[in-house]
């Protein structure tokens, strides 16, 4: 529509630029969709202008144009709308950051997130390289295996230096929910290695049971979950932790290994595997 000289849609006097952005592609620069929403330019009837004379004629004899639609309704519920999904969007990835979490356990609590070691049949081993002191009686300690542990089988030659040791007059120390002591635990003996430049630790626990078949019956019947690990006896936020059990006579023996990501889960279940069939086979000459 033409209009006379100096008037326009709204009248006489200056008027206000007509805003083309909503009608740009959005993929031009300068189109504000790819912009923070902070910078979204202010629509023309979002500014401050005089209200105009609404239902009287306009200079010139032109009707009054009605007056602009208010779209602020709709910027506000895209506003609102973008929020929401902001917000379910952060709330998926703080459940699944959780959920991930979950393998995770509290040390002291119970072994923390351990892997059983592959196993084969279980089988008889050979002599031993560990030995226990003269004179042991029927009640086992820690005392008889306490010190470095050297082995040598053929062309494996293994080394780990002795840390610790404890007598638990029952296995309280060492369950979890008295797991062990429904099974037929009487007491425990702890014994704690270290090898590879300390970046491997070895923990193991002889457990005298009331009878040999209550002892033949526990392997499989448990989890690490049943099971805790005093703190400084194994790898602290270990790269890798593996553990096995087997019985002999009337014990239970349970092998941990935990390592450093310095170290290679090969060498890590080396050491598992030797240390573990070396204590059964020093049990079975006992």
């Amino acid at each position: 529509m033409t209009y006379p000289p100096g008037s326009g849609p709204y009248g006489y006097g200056p008027q206000q630029p007509h805003d083309a952005g909503w009608g740009r592609d959005p993929n031009q620069p300068g189109s504000g969709w790819d912009a923070a929403p902070g910078g979204w330019e202010t629509p023309a009837w979002d500014q401050q202008m005089p209200a105009p004379n609404w239902g009287q004629p306009a200079p010139g004899g032109y009707p009054t144009p009605p007056p602009p639609k208010n779209n602020s309704g709709l910027i506000v519920g895209i506003v609102f709308g973008v929020i929401a999904l902001l917000v379910i969007a952060g709330g998926i990835v703080v459940v699944a950051t959780r959920d991930s979490g979950g393998d995770d356990r509290a040390a002291g609590t119970s072994t923390p997130a351990l892997v059983p070691a592959t196993t084969d049949a279980r089988t008889t081993t050979a002599a031993p390289t560990t030995s226990a002191s003269p004179g042991t009686s029927g009640h086992l300690s820690y005392r008889e295996y306490g010190h470095d542990w050297n082995f040598k089988a053929g062309d494996v030659e293994l080394h780990a230096d002795w840390v610790e040791g404890r007598d638990h007059p029952s296995c309280a120390d060492i369950e979890v929910g008295g797991k062990l002591t429904s099974l037929g635990c009487q007491y425990a003996a702890e014994m704690v290695y270290k090898a590879e430049g300390g970046s491997l630790m070895l923990t193991q626990f002889v457990v005298g049971m009331s009878s040999s078949q209550k002892a033949a019956a526990a392997p499989d019947a448990y989890t690490d979950d049943d099971l805790k690990l005093r703190p400084g006896t194994y790898i602290s936020n270990f790269a890798t932790g593996k553990w096995k059990d087997d019985a002999e006579k009337e014990f239970l023996v349970i092998t941990f290994a935990t390592a450093t990501s310095s170290v290679d889960e090969g060498t890590v279940k080396k050491y598992l595997k030797y240390r573990h069939e070396d204590i059964l086979g020093a049990l079975a000459f006992r």
